[in-house]
């Protein structure tokens, strides 16, 4: 029969000081975004290089299916487990075996200030202090990461890191909308003009916005005709989801990165969640059916890193309808090989060889 072991023994032996380095299982710890310290947002500092991420937790102009403000809590609990990653891919050159571009994994200073205010039943409010919050992020830190619930809040989010941006002498900040959707509506029944299908038409409308300096990727549901060639005519970008599919997301991105990056000082990307096809992340408010890949949406960041990026969102991830807890870690890997690659050389081996260019 085995003995069991002299626990009192055992717990005499060590100190706690011999398990602090040890990582933690995906499923413990903090839930911080990729186990960041915490940090007050009154009390930043400037600084060059880092990250400071920050939720919203707010669904109140949820019109199919409510959840996403649970998105922020369970994208945090998803990153836990890439939060040791670091310490042991960073000592490695990488391979991307769907590139074939190599890189490494670097580590730069994230700090994860909980969540903005909101107020569930005043959505005016809760944009009033979003806003405000987010501007005194924007006006302190290198870069924000912002957890957003239905993605109504993008429009103060946005709004606060340009005014922040602007307060720090940027001209022109950039918008590029990842979503199945245009989020061009006007006016809801359910909500007035503040809800989850205006967001891109009241950040639009803000003082200095211009139509070329706003870039709609991944769309693929249907809208009105007339909507889409107005905003054609008027110089939005827009790259739908069947041209990154079709021509890849390097090529197909190619113009927009172009002129963006040529006229603006700062870029903010938002992802609606739902740009990705239901079958492959079900945990939205939003059945998505036709929309791109979780491969293809990797790609479309991999080329976002050409401009000059200082603020990202990932909006209407519902847990509630993923008990696997997909959608949420797919978000979460986004946001870790985004912040955390650094910039990837060509290919170096023969079978990752570049294919020819064609459609």
């Amino acid at each position: 029969m085995n003995q069991l072991p002299d626990f009192d023994a055992l717990q005499r032996a060590v100190e706690p000081k011999e398990f602090d380095s040890d990582p933690l299982p995906g499923w413990a710890g903090l839930a911080t975004l990729f186990g960041a310290p915490a940090a007050d947002p009154a009390q930043l500092a400037h600084g060059t290089d880092g990250w400071v991420a920050a939720g919203v937790p707010f669904d109140a102009t949820a019109s199919s299916r409510p959840g996403a403000a649970e998105g922020p809590r369970a994208v945090r609990q998803a990153s836990l487990v890439f939060s040791s990653y670091l310490t042991s891919l960073g000592q490695y050159r990488m391979l991307d075996t769907r590139s074939g571009r190599t890189f490494r994994y670097h580590a730069p200073r994230v700090a994860d200030t909980g969540d903005l205010h909101v107020y569930p039943t005043d959505t005016v409010r809760t944009f009033q202090a979003v806003a405000a919050g987010t501007r005194r992020l924007s006006a302190a830190a290198p870069r924000l990461v912002l957890l957003n619930g239905d993605h109504s809040t993008t429009f103060p989010t946005f709004a606060g890191f340009r005014a922040g941006r602007l307060d720090r002498g940027a001209r022109r900040v950039g918008f590029v909308n990842i979503d199945h959707h245009f989020d061009f509506g006007n006016w809801s029944a359910l909500h007035g003009p503040l809800y989850h299908g205006s967001n891109s038409r009241r950040i639009s409308e803000l003082p200095g916005m211009h139509p070329e300096d706003i870039a709609f990727v991944g769309v693929g549901d249907v809208t009105k005709y007339d909507q889409l060639r107005g905003l054609l005519d008027r110089g939005f970008h827009v790259v739908p989801g069947s041209q990154l599919l079709r021509q890849g997301a390097e090529r197909a991105l190619a113009p927009v990165i172009e002129d963006l990056g040529t006229r603006c000082d700062t870029v903010y990307v938002s992802l609606d969640i739902d740009v990705l096809d239901s079958a492959v992340a079900t945990g939205t408010g939003h059945v998505t059916m036709g929309g791109i890949g979780a491969g293809d949406l990797l790609d479309v960041y991999e080329a976002l890193r050409a401009l000059p990026v200082e603020a990202v969102d990932v909006a209407e991830v519902a847990p509630r309808y993923d008990p696997s807890g997909s959608t949420a870690q797919i978000a979460a890997r986004l946001l870790f090989e985004f912040l955390f690659r650094t910039d990837g050389a060509a290919p170096d081996l023969a079978p990752w060889a570049d294919p020819p260019s064609g459609d």
